[in-house]
């Protein structure tokens, strides 16, 4: 993929949005909301007074329910892009990781899993650890995938499948991941209010990429199946 493909994913997550913006908000809110929570309980609570271990725990689980919505919002917008699902039950939708018990424990096992083999990889240099972190960035939608297939999948393999889809492809979600910063600074400076646009922009192209993905696969499959 190159920077054409790019702008072609960010431009058709940002249509996405345009024409379907009250879904976009609605099912986001919650997730951003929880974000926005987690940071205000651990960083903001009081300008004087270092915060307690109460907050420290009460932001880590803010945090922690605010993955589980983003885990949600993250395969609803596969699902818009392969049009799979409707524009209907935004708020219900951000929690679709709870539709099926494996996708909840696939993704805690799988998010348990790649952090600690990140932090392995991080304990070299920062730059193996990045790259393992983008290897392994799109393990939960494989085993997502999987699941809905009714294949008996292990989360190591699915972490396994991650890394091959990603060869050839890190530097082009480097990038892709380079050129959101400018969005999320504005996130930043707006208490995290502009992330209610800025996250489904985000997750959105997200979603267009892991798609073209698979279907890069395929076709590399198809073309290897012709070989003579």
């Amino acid at each position: 993929m190159d920077s054409e493909d790019r702008k072609r994913f960010k431009a058709g997550a940002r249509k996405l949005i345009a024409d379907h913006r009250s879904f976009y908000l609605l099912n986001g809110i919650l997730m951003v909301a929880l974000f926005i929570l987690g940071d205000w309980v651990t960083k903001t609570y009081s300008l004087d007074v270092e915060p307690s271990m109460r907050d420290e725990l009460m932001g880590t689980v803010l945090y922690l329910a605010a993955g589980m919505l983003n885990a949600g919002v993250s395969i609803t917008m596969i699902d818009i892009d392969r049009g799979k699902a409707d524009f209907d039950r935004p708020v219900e939708r951000s929690f679709a990781l709870f539709d099926k018990a494996r996708y909840f424990w696939g993704w805690i096992g799988i998010s348990i899993i790649s952090t600690i083999l990140v932090v392995l990889w991080s304990l070299l240099l920062i730059v193996p650890g990045i790259i393992k972190a983008i290897s392994y960035s799109q393990a939960f939608y494989i085993y997502r995938d999987a699941v809905d297939r009714g294949e008996d999948i292990r989360l190591i393999d699915a972490i396994t499948r991650s890394r091959e889809l990603m060869n050839g492809e890190k530097g082009f979600m480097f990038l892709m991941m380079l050129s959101f910063l400018l969005w999320f600074f504005v996130g930043a400076i707006t208490y995290g209010l502009a992330n209610l646009f800025v996250l489904p922009y985000f997750w959105q192209t997200q979603a267009k990429f892991y798609n073209q993905l698979l279907l890069k696969q395929k076709e590399q499959e198809s073309a290897a199946g012709f070989r003579p």
